[in-house]
């Protein structure tokens, strides 16, 4: 009797146990949150010594110092998925954020968040003032120190700008999926100080003598040109890249 019983109900038998174990599965390996470890760095490709040779009247820059101050970094999610854009908002991290970015390491480290799983096209970050009166960025967003052609300078700016950037490549995303991806937002400075910069550095110059070269907003030594330049094309210079 009990042998001809299992017989006949061995089919549903069968699909409570496959429905049973899918759920176990689901509860014990299955996550619909993942972790996002997001850096920064600053690549100088074209020289190890951090020297670059120019087009023009083949001035020398050197950088020795790029700091920058982020208020907050938003992760948006992909605008062209309905279903998640209904179930989930854009993801915002809030700082302020500074960042030191020649401190002799390759990535410095920004910030650690568990996102839901989504698919993220890209980032957003402001740039604002530091308010750390502490800090060698305090009022700034911005600082680059070095030397033109031996000469040092000091570019600083108080922008408070908002940076879109995405990977090189438009058909990449950032892509949470309950594991733990590493992206890094990077700086290719040999974009703005290198050879193909559009930017003419012999043309900065110490106005007032006192053996700096200014370039800032207030036209300090009458580079305020090259400060607003430096500024917009740090935005170009910047994309996200897979550690």
């Amino acid at each position: 009797m009990y042998i001809k019983m299992m017989k006949k109900m061995s089919p549903m038998f069968a699909i409570a146990c496959t429905v049973m174990l899918l759920f176990s599965c689901n509860d014990e390996s299955v996550s619909d949150e993942g972790n996002l470890k997001l850096k920064a760095a600053a690549s100088l490709s074209n020289s190890l010594s951090q020297k670059f040779t120019g087009l023009k009247e083949q001035s020398s820059v050197e950088i020795t110092t790029f700091m920058i101050n982020i208020k907050e970094i938003e992760l948006e999610i992909d605008d062209d998925d309905d279903m998640m854009e209904n179930l989930y908002t854009d993801i915002e991290l809030e700082g302020p954020f500074e960042l030191d970015l020649l401190s002799g390491s390759t990535t410095i480290d920004i910030a650690s968040a568990t996102l839901p799983n989504n698919i993220y096209e890209e980032i957003e970050f402001d740039m604002d003032v530091c308010t750390n009166q502490d800090s060698e960025l305090f009022e700034k967003s911005i600082l680059i120190k070095g030397t033109i052609n031996n000469v040092p300078f000091v570019f600083w700016h108080d922008t408070n700008e908002e940076f879109e950037i995405d990977y090189p490549n438009v058909n990449d995303n950032l892509i949470i999926d309950g594991g733990t991806v590493v992206t890094v937002i990077n700086f290719e400075l040999s974009l703005i100080f290198g050879a193909g910069s559009m930017i003419d550095f012999s043309l900065a110059i110490d106005r007032d003598g006192d053996g700096v070269i200014e370039i800032n907003p207030n036209n300090d030594d009458d580079n305020k040109e090259i400060a607003d330049l430096i500024k917009d094309l740090l935005e170009e210079s910047s994309d996200l890249l897979d550690d």
